[in-house]
């Protein structure tokens, strides 16, 4: 009876491990406005960072976290070590550009998010 138990209990945790694997991953695309006018898009998983260098400005990184069609963007000065976040922005998914109070300023906008499996 013990030994039923055991594999029952083994396959059980195999299961929800693999459920868990299974789950869809979301990635947010965004657009960023920099200071000398480019918009570069960059697809970035959720929670993942997605870097941008600027020439004589150094590295930024942007870090999307998805909340249902709003998306939270922390932006972090990678030039600082440790990292050091500058900002932190709502923005929704499909709408207007947001202005952040950074220096030097982007613009976010999230284009899309996209569900991969």
């Amino acid at each position: 009876m013990g030994r039923k138990l055991s594999v029952a209990l083994v396959v059980a945790v195999v299961l929800a491990c693999g459920a868990l694997v299974a789950q869809d991953r979301r990635d947010v695309v965004l657009e960023i406005g920099l200071p000398n006018g480019e918009a570069p898009q960059l697809r970035i998983t959720d929670g993942g960072t997605g870097t941008v260098a600027i020439p004589n400005l150094g590295a930024f990184g942007f870090v999307p976290t998805i909340h249902d069609d709003r998306v939270t963007v922390e932006v972090f000065d990678l030039n600082q070590k440790p990292r050091t976040r500058i900002d932190q922005v709502d923005v929704t998914a499909g709408g207007e550009s947001v202005q952040l109070s950074t220096s030097p300023q982007f613009r976010l906008r999230v284009l899309r998010i996209v569900t991969k499996s």
